[in-house]
């Protein structure tokens, strides 16, 4: 059974869709729910961003992780998590290779989310964290249709 779930976060309603279902499957399981969210990382700014960006990077990427504790603590508080025990993570670095370090570091048995309904070409240009995981991730994905 699974005993360790893991819901990857992005601020979006769309990927809090995936908490009901990853909460019933933990109250069954009786395990354990990880909420993640990823910032970038805190030593490579973002490759979009000027160089006058680069020296205030440090700042704001404090300013993401700050939000990213004040969000998962507010999901936390939103949701009905009784009968589950929650850990909530904060990764840092890119976000597909950051989840896939985390699914391996706390040892998680399945990863529950919620995908967009990108089709046809923007899927093929824009390519998919869901797709990613699905396809590089060490456990089962359970991937949930937007609703």
């Amino acid at each position: 059974m699974f005993q360790t779930i893991l819901v990857p976060l992005d601020g979006s309603p769309l990927a809090e869709q995936s908490l009901p279902y990853a909460a019933e499957l933990c109250r069954l399981s009786e395990g354990r729910l990880l909420l993640v969210r990823i910032v970038p990382s805190p030593t490579l700014p973002p490759a979009r961003f000027s160089m006058v960006d680069a020296e205030v990077w440090p700042i704001r990427q404090a300013q993401l992780e700050e939000e990213a504790v004040d969000y998962l603590a507010g999901v936390n508080g939103r949701f009905e998590f009784s009968h589950t025990h929650v850990q909530t993570i904060i990764g840092r670095g890119p976000t597909r290779e950051t989840l896939l370090r985390v699914i391996e570091e706390h040892e998680a048995d399945v990863v529950v989310m919620t995908s967009r309904r990108r089709r046809g070409p923007v899927r093929w240009v824009l390519g998919s964290t869901a797709d990613f995981l699905v396809q590089n991730s060490p456990v089962p994905v359970l991937l949930l249709r937007e609703q």
